[in-house]
């Protein structure tokens, strides 16, 4: 049995300041000397970069909706492993799943890992109704265990002790901290919350901030308390062999757009192209460079949208990318990835032109177009995926794809579940490159990293024989 010390943040509601006391949280035990290792629960790369840039390592996400409760708990074994804490990150409300019965929840993820919960309480325009609602989290699921709550956006010491007095005394649970109004608010953010890490330009003063505030407001003592309250954890049946590299595929260099237009990527979709001995090599789709000769690419999500001229204007990298497309270079691209492989990309009235690999314009709306967990149904012969596979993972995306002329054949995936109105068909593709807005996770789709590797090597070794010719395409 493993002690693993640990607790999750959780809160009433999505926006309540979670993320941010977290953020704080993590950086402030850091800083008295504590390895903490961090999770996110949920599909989530902002939050989730953030954490990781406040513990200093990475920050590993758990959704049983992607991966199975083995999966769950092996991963939280392996990326705990060595530290000191673990602080788990929660998602929206704390018992807000995808159905009445709040499966898929963060409470749910609380009790597989058996793991105390704080409690985050935006307090703003109540009293003794925070009580109620503290209650009523603590009645709904008794075997969940709420250790303390933190107060949010108080307006002073008087609110603080009406606050502080109605939880302590119907609830049974301690208030452990109290952060004022104003402390946690001057944070860019976007969309659903905090602006990605890449876009921030001051992110280190950030979390100095937000740990002043975690150490002033919060009783640090008292959550390494909880956590070492936790019971022991047994890893040893459930860690396996993630950390042997194998060097089938030492040869082979997979290129990673990662920049300030393309950033989100899973560390574990990372880590399992490398597995077998594969060496990374990041790109930047932003600077007047030729695409450089590599055996795969990967392009994850990101905001293309805010870079939209500069990728437009940087014709150099869209034109070697394009012709070792056209040269078989395998592609996979997720979300802001299948963007950019677009022909073009909309924004308002403005249209720029993107790669062109695939023949569609890509359109940028205000509101979300998709956004939650997403099931595709391969359903046409592809590159990546063998018939009849059914893939999981999610959507957020407020562009949608168009074309002149739709074509079936255009698409690989049958959409069976996604939020998403137009989405009927998904996973565009062409040649060896394949587009998508399904993000998926390489712990739940474990012939995705193998299947990318596969066609590396098939593209190595033409390259090697002199069977691609691409005179742009640098080798």
């Amino acid at each position: 049995m493993q002690k693993s010390p640990r607790f999750m943040v959780a809160a009433l509601r999505g926006g309540a300041g979670k993320t941010l006391l977290t953020l704080g949280i993590t950086a402030a035990l850091r800083d008295r000397g504590l390895s903490i290792a961090t999770f996110k629960k949920g599909p989530d790369y902002i939050d989730a970069g953030w954490l990781g840039k406040a513990a200093q390592s990475k920050c590993h996400n758990l959704d049983s909706y992607l991966f199975d409760a083995i999966t769950i708990k092996s991963s939280f074994c392996v990326g705990s492993s060595g530290s000191n804490m673990a602080i788990i990150e929660g998602n929206r409300g704390l018992y807000d799943g995808v159905n009445a019965s709040g499966e898929y929840s963060s409470a749910e993820l609380a009790k597989l890992l058996d793991c105390p919960v704080v409690l985050v309480v935006d307090a703003s325009k109540m009293t003794r109704t925070a009580a109620a609602l503290v209650l009523g989290c603590k009645l709904l699921d008794p075997s969940i265990l709420i250790k303390a709550v933190i107060l949010n956006k108080v307006s002073g010491a008087r609110h603080e002790k009406t606050l502080r007095q109605s939880i302590e005394d119907y609830c049974s649970i301690p208030v452990i901290g109290c952060v004022h109004k104003l402390s946690l608010d001057n944070f860019p953010q976007r969309h659903l919350g905090l602006l990605p890490l890449f876009e921030h330009g001051s992110a280190n003063d950030l979390i100095v901030q937000s740990a002043r505030v975690a150490e002033q407001s919060v009783d640090l003592d008292r959550l390494v308390e909880i956590a070492s309250s936790a019971s022991p954890f047994a890893c040893e049946d459930l860690i396996g062999n993630e950390g042997i590299v194998n060097p089938t595929h030492a040869d082979l260099k997979i290129g990673v757009l990662r920049d300030s237009a393309f950033q989100f990527y899973y560390p574990e979709n990372l880590d399992a192209l490398q597995a077998t001995g594969a060496r990374l090599i990041e790109i930047t789709a932003l600077d007047a460079k030729p695409f450089p000769g590599v055996d795969a690419l990967y392009i994850g999500g990101g905001f293309p949208e805010t870079h939209a001229e500069r990728l437009a204007n940087n014709t150099i990298f869209k034109k070697s990318l394009h012709e070792a497309v056209e040269s078989g270079l395998p592609v996979y691209a997720e979300c802001g990835g299948l963007m950019y492989l677009a022909r073009e990309l909309t924004i308002d009235h403005a249209t720029f032109p993107m790669v062109g690999v695939f023949d569609v314009s890509a359109v940028l709306e205000r509101t979300p177009q998709g956004h939650g967990y997403m099931t595709v149904e391969v359903t046409t012969a592809n590159p990546f995926f063998p018939l009849g596979s059914v893939l999981t993972g999610h959507e957020f995306h407020y562009s949608y794809i168009c074309s002149s002329k739709p074509d079936q054949n255009l698409y690989a995936f049958k959409v069976l579940i996604s939020t998403d109105p137009r989405g009927k068909n998904d996973g565009i593709f062409r040649n060896n490159a394949l587009g998508t807005y399904l993000h998926l996770h390489a712990l739940g789709t474990r012939e995705w990293a193998p299947n990318v590797l596969k066609l590396a090597a098939r593209y190595n070794k033409a390259r090697k024989s002199g069977s691609i010719i691409s005179k742009n395409v640098q080798n």
